[in-house]
């Protein structure tokens, strides 16, 4: 069950803001997660976003900052080089990342919940690495995923026509459809060649939202 997006009213902050909270609220508008905090070796809450009561937001992202040391060092599990941590449940689910240098990225999903976008991840564990001087994980180097706005056609298939890109938008030519085999349920995926040249991926996530990957610098 994928995260749908909502609608959220905003909740006062009980700590000043960082330039983490800008991604961590972007992927929680992308994936509908109802918190996500970044955590680091010892439990402490570094910056977090979401809908949730922030109170709530760091006991959670101290308690599955614990449970993913527990899950990385059992070694003879296999399980010391683990991407992600999801825990399915009724009445919430938890998603927990490691980052690096004793950081952890923690989230708080809809109960029930059990897939959290691979491409979103990729974006806020970018971001937080980066904003953060933090080496990523060698899984999370390659994939180059960003959120992006596009004009589509309208149907289902929902043919990208224009990308917005540097304050501007950039017309589309679609070259062919995506690998099926690397889309999920009810994802649409397209080549395309913005009109300089480059060629990037773009895949529609529902309920509607857009990531490329290969954006150029322009």
């Amino acid at each position: 069950m994928a995260v749908s997006r909502r609608e959220h009213v905003p909740v006062p902050r009980d700590q000043t803001a960082t330039p983490f909270s800008v991604s961590l609220g972007r992927f929680c508008d992308a994936t509908g997660a109802l918190g996500a905090a970044l955590v680091d070796s010892q439990g402490e809450t570094v910056d977090y976003a979401g809908p949730m009561d922030p109170y709530a937001i760091r006991v959670a992202a101290a308690e599955w900052r614990l449970v993913l040391d527990l899950v990385l060092v059992r070694r003879a599990l296999r399980l010391a080089q683990t991407l992600s941590l999801v825990v399915r449940a009724d009445r919430a689910s938890f998603a927990a990342v490691p980052l690096g240098e004793g950081y952890a990225l923690v989230l708080r999903l809809p109960a029930r919940c059990f897939a959290v976008s691979p491409r979103a991840l990729s974006e806020v564990v970018r971001d937080l690495c980066r904003e953060g001087g933090i080496t990523p994980p060698a899984a999370w180097q390659e994939a180059r995923w960003s959120r992006v706005e596009v004009r589509s056609s309208a149907g289902p298939v929902r043919r990208p026509l224009e990308l917005w890109h540097s304050g501007r938008w950039w017309r589309l030519e679609i070259l062919g459809r995506y690998a099926p085999d690397a889309l999920g349920r009810r994802e649409l995926g397209f080549r395309a060649r913005l009109e300089v040249g480059s060629d990037l991926t773009l895949v529609r996530e529902p309920p509607g939202v857009w990531y490329a990957d290969g954006l150029p610098d322009v």
